[in-house]
C-alpha cells in the first residue's frame, strides 16, 4: 500500500545545513511504502528522515497544523492514521476521542511519527472548569470562586494532573482551547472567571512551554523539558487572553480564523494577539515579530473542505504594519480527516489536497525570506 508525502526540508537552515548539503529543495511529492506485516517499514532512508527530523528543529521555522479527529491507528494510510500525513507537518493534535486511555496501535502510531519523522503529537482539552477530562476529585470542587485558599490548590492539581496524563499517554504537549465567550456556559468558570483562568495558564506555565524549565517551583517536582503549550480559540478576539496572563511563556497562539480568506482580515485578528500581549511587548519581555511568530492561523475544514476557505491565503500571510514584517507563525486546519481525498489531486495525489498546498506555500515563503535581504521597516 502507498500514501503520498509532501516533502518540504529547505537548504538554508543553518543549524542543519550539512546534511543538505548537494541538494535541491525538498518541495516535491513522493510516494513513501508500508509494508502490510510491518507498519514501520518504508522505502525512505534514515538519513533523510534524521535530515527532517533536525529540519523540524530549526528555530523559528513555522507551523504546519492540524487538529486531528477519528484517529485509530490501525491502518498507516488514510484520514485515521497520523502516519498518513505529510512527512513535513509539524504539529498534530489529538481533538478527538479518545484522549486518555489510547490503544496499542494508536500509541503505536503516534510513537512513529514522532521518532521517525519528527512529528509534534499534543493534546487538545476545552479544560473549561477545573477537573474537567481528568479522574475525579472532590478538591476540584471549587465552583465561581476567587479565594486563593480554594481555587489554588485546586487548580495547581488539576494542571499537574493534565501534566502527568500527557507525559503518561507520550504526547508532546497541550493545547488549550479556550472559548469563554462562544462556549461559555453555566459552570465553566476556567473560562469565565479571570481569576482561575489566570492562574491556569500560570500552573500551566510550571509544567508546558517556555517557562517549564524555571528552578522557582515552589515545591512542583520538576517538569519534562520541550513540551509544547498551545493556546487556541478566542486568543485576540472574542473573550481575549487577559493582558496580565503569563502568556509570554505559550508557545503558539493558535486563531480559530474560520473564513478568513483576505489579509485585512488576517490582520485585524494578528493585531487582536499583539494587543492582548502588550503589556509583555512593552515591557520588553517579548517582541511584536516574536509574538507574530508564535501566532498560527487556521482553517475549518469541517464546513470549508470543498473550497479550502482561507488555508492558501492563511498559509502565504505575512505581517505587516509600520514597524513590523514578520512571516505568520505558522497554518492549520480544523477536523484534517475531512481534507484527506477529496476527489482532486495536488501533483498527482489526491492525499490531502489543500494541506500540501499549504504546507508548500508556508516553506517557499520562508525559504525565500530566509535567504532575502532584510525587510526595510518604516
Amino acid at each position: 500500500m502507498k500514501i503520498n508525502s509532501l516533502k518540504v526540508i529547505l537548504l538554508a537552515v543553518t543549524a542543519v545545513g550539512a546534511l543538505f548539503t548537494g541538494c535541491s529543495d525538498w518541495t516535491e511529492v513522493e510516494n513513501i511504502g508500508f509494508g502490510d506485516s510491518d507498519l514501520n517499514e518504508t522505502n525512505k532512508s534514515e538519513e533523510f528522515y534524521a535530515s527532517l527530523r533536525a529540519w523540524k528543529q530549526t528555530p523559528d521555522l513555522p507551523q504546519s497544523f492540524v487538529w486531528f479527529d477519528d484517529w485509530t491507528g490501525i491502518s498507516p494510510m488514510g484520514a485515521n492514521s497520523l502516519r498518513g500525513l505529510p512527512d513535513s507537518l509539524t504539529i498534530a493534535s489529538n481533538w478527538g476521542q479518545p484522549k486518555w486511555g489510547l490503544t496499542e496501535m494508536a500509541k503505536a502510531d503516534m510513537k512513529y511519527v514522532q521518532e521517525v519523522k519528527g512529528t509534534k503529537v499534543v493534546v487538545t482539552l476545552f479544560s473549561a472548569a477545573c477537573g474537567e477530562d481528568v479522574p475525579e476529585d472532590s478538591i476540584y470542587n471549587i465552583g465561581n470562586s476567587s479565594d486563593p485558599a480554594v481555587i489554588g490548590p485546586a487548580i495547581r492539581k488539576y494542571a499537574e494532573t493534565i501534566y502527568d496524563l500527557v507525559v503518561k499517554e507520550g504526547y508532546d504537549g497541550f493545547d488549550w482551547d479556550y472559548e469563554p465567550s462562544g462556549g461559555g456556559g453555566s459552570g465553566h468558570y476556567l473560562w469565565t472567571n479571570k481569576v482561575q483562568r489566570k492562574l491556569f495558564v500560570e500552573e500551566l506555565s510550571y509544567w508546558f512551554g517556555k517557562g517549564s524549565q524555571r528552578t522557582d517551583r515552589d515545591g512542583r517536582k520538576p517538569a519534562k523539558p520541550g513540551l509544547l503549550f498551545l493556546i487556541d480559540g478566542e486568543v485576540g478576539i472574542g473573550g481575549r487572553m487577559d493582558k496580565d496572563w503569563l502568556s509570554y511563556y505559550v508557545d503558539y497562539f493558535v486563531l480559530q480564523a474560520y473564513g478568513s480568506g483576505s489579509d485585512y482580515i488576517l490582520q485585524y485578528r494578528v493585531n487582536g494577539v499583539l494587543s492582548d500581549m502588550s503589556n509583555w511587548i512593552s515591557s520588553g519581555i517579548i517582541t511584536e515579530n516574536e509574538v507574530v511568530r508564535r501566532t498560527i492561523v487556521t482553517e475549518n475544514f469541517e464546513s470549508y473542505a470543498s473550497t479550502g476557505g482561507g488555508v492558501l491565503v492563511q498559509s502565504k500571510y505575512i505581517h505587516k504594519t509600520d514597524n513590523i514584517d514578520c512571516q505568520i507563525g505558522g497554518f492549520g486546519i480544523y477536523r484534517v480527516g475531512f481534507d484527506y481525498n477529496q476527489g482532486m489531486t495536488y501533483n498527482n495525489s489526491p492525499e490531502y489536497y489543500y494541506l500540501r498546498q499549504g504546507i508548500t506555500n508556508l516553506y517557499r515563503i520562508y525559504n525565500e525570506r530566509k535567504n532575502a535581504p532584510a525587510p526595510a521597516i518604516k
